[in-house]
């Protein structure tokens, strides 16, 4: 399969430690983030993670179904690079 760049967005929960669990499980199952961007919702117990991370689709998949098990992540969606 062809790797391709994905955009992961996920809403976490705004507490310390989040970003360092969500990355600690990108870099122990060796995945690379691309790019990686945080920032607050209108909801400031909410969080929004943007990241850009290179893989086929089932690499993504799996990524997904892992970040949708942290107890922190509250929802995850993903598309291809540069798809609307």
């Amino acid at each position: 399969m062809k790797e391709e760049l994905h955009r992961l967005n996920c809403f976490v929960e705004n507490k310390p430690g989040v970003l360092a669990r969500i990355v600690g499980l990108f870099s122990g199952r060796g995945y690379n983030i691309q790019s990686l961007s945080v920032g607050p919702t209108e909801d400031g117990t909410v969080s929004r993670m943007k990241i850009d991370v290179l893989g086929d689709d089932r690499v993504i998949q799996q990524i997904i179904l892992q970040l949708r098990n942290q107890v922190n992540v509250i929802e995850v969606t993903a598309r291809r690079k540069g798809e609307r």
